[in-house]
């Protein structure tokens, strides 16, 4: 080693040891997620993820959640729950570890840190660290995203031309969209934008496209014809009308009475009766997940669909208000989401119902009211526009798509199926307002 290349390989440790000294603070999430981790040892376990290590043990598999979460909580966890949920966290803290590297030199110290105190102590984060479910490392992902996508854009579209930072791309885009399929909507959109703003790089952006589409592919391959996983219920995807009929029929038994065609009533009697479809409809928390149809297949989507639409256009202003009810607290402070007390619960030792009526109800009312975020948001791309950032508002094309899956496919209104865009708001406000006094 030359005395000249010695000298530039201790001035790179020095220039990385005063960025540390500087920036330690970026840890802060780890700590904290490990930390909790050993208060709740060995971690919070739900039943899909319970479900989920045991297919991998058996090898036995089904699309009804991720096989490729499947796939990655057997690999990191096997069957035991500590592991699968100390890896989680590490993993879900070097997603955000990473956002904050980025933020670093872009956003002033105070704003770096306001990030990591937000993801480190907003309760949200700890506790879906240390929970095993597969919206936590989807989440991390879908944050990777929105800084590869914020790289592109800062950089001028010139990061497009590094093959490392398109093969990391290719790979986010794949586990992003295989590990919640509805995500493909924001996809779509973030993959539509780069097309139209950097067509002079659409070769590369090409090569990332067919990439993407050829891991999807032969994992969609591997799936059906290697693992003979089994398809997901087709009425995952029918949360909507599915509490719009419970509503009906709920309104009809409690003083109410609503128009029912003939053959769209015989239609859902057949599936349950008109006094189990009204049970099925609990006006306070909007819990659907009983009012599932199991034995439903794509092939019997057509009758569903025109027997709702002849039982929704016979009852419309009612067909409206359950739609209102059931995604209001999307945009409603004053509504709940269907896992608005489940931490509480968890805490309290009860469940989400009793804990909403608990004297400690106040404070998931205020401190998780989805509305409440969905409305920082909104304001975030307001200033982004107003303080001429206008740069950045394609990264709130993710959080919009998220909104729109739960809006016209969602079983249940909840913030785990919104943590992807819930995640995103401290890198964003630390972007749109921490850049005005940079050090």
């Amino acid at each position: 080693m030359t005395m000249e290349s010695a000298t530039s390989m201790q001035a790179y440790k020095q220039s990385r040891r005063q960025w540390w000294q500087r920036n330690w603070f970026i840890m802060l999430p780890l700590a904290v997620y490990l930390a909790t981790y050993a208060v709740v040892f060995p971690g919070i376990d739900s039943v899909d993820a319970n479900w989920q290590r045991q297919m991998f043990a058996d090898w036995t598999f089904s699309k009804q959640h991720s096989v490729l979460s499947t796939f990655v909580f057997g690999i990191i966890g096997g069957d035991q729950l500590w592991l699968c949920n100390l890896m989680q966290s590490i993993i879900f803290a070097a997603c955000i570890i990473t956002a904050l590297a980025v933020l670093a030199p872009r956003v002033s110290r105070r704003a770096l840190l306001i990030a990591s105190l937000a993801w480190s102590f907003y309760p949200l984060f700890p506790a879906y660290a240390v929970s095993c479910v597969k919206d936590v490392l989807c989440a991390g992902f879908t944050l990777l995203l929105c800084v590869e996508v914020f790289a592109i854009i800062d950089s001028k579209g010139a990061m497009l031309r590094n093959p490392w930072f398109l093969a990391g791309l290719t790979l986010t885009l794949f586990v992003t969209n295989e590990y919640r399929k509805n995500n493909f909507l924001f996809i779509g959109m973030i993959v539509l934008f780069l097309l139209i703003r950097y067509r002079r790089e659409w070769k590369r952006l090409l090569v990332v496209l067919v990439a993407f589409a050829a891991l999807t592919g032969a994992w969609g391959a591997y799936c059906d014809y290697g693992l003979k996983a089994q398809p997901a219920a087709t009425t995952e995807m029918l949360g909507v009308p599915l509490m719009q009929v419970s509503y009906i029929y709920y309104e009809d038994l409690h003083g109410n009475p609503q128009h029912l065609p003939a053959q769209a009533d015989a239609y859902f009697q057949a599936v349950r009766p008109q006094a189990q479809w009204a049970a099925n409809y609990e006006k306070q928390r909007l819990v659907v997940m009983d009012n599932k149809i199991s034995d439903l297949t794509g092939a019997d989507l057509g009758e569903f669909l025109g027997n709702w639409a002849s039982l929704c256009f016979a009852n419309f202003g009612t067909c409206v208000k359950a739609y209102a009810l059931f995604e209001g607290s999307l945009l409603n402070p004053l509504q709940v989401t269907d896992d608005q007390y489940s931490i509480l619960g968890g805490v309290l030792h009860m469940d989400k119902a009793a804990a909403g009526q608990s004297a400690l109800a106040w404070a998931p009312r205020v401190v998780f009211n989805l509305a409440v975020i969905d409305w920082m948001l909104i304001a975030l791309a307001v200033l982004a526009y107003r303080r001429g950032m206008r740069e950045l508002l394609p990264l709130f094309l993710i959080p919009l798509g998220i909104a729109i899956s739960l809006m016209l496919a969602a079983l249940a209104v909840q913030l785990r199926l919104m943590l992807g865009a819930i995640i995103l708001i401290p890198f964003l406000a630390a972007l749109i307002l921490g850049r005005e006094r940079r050090a």
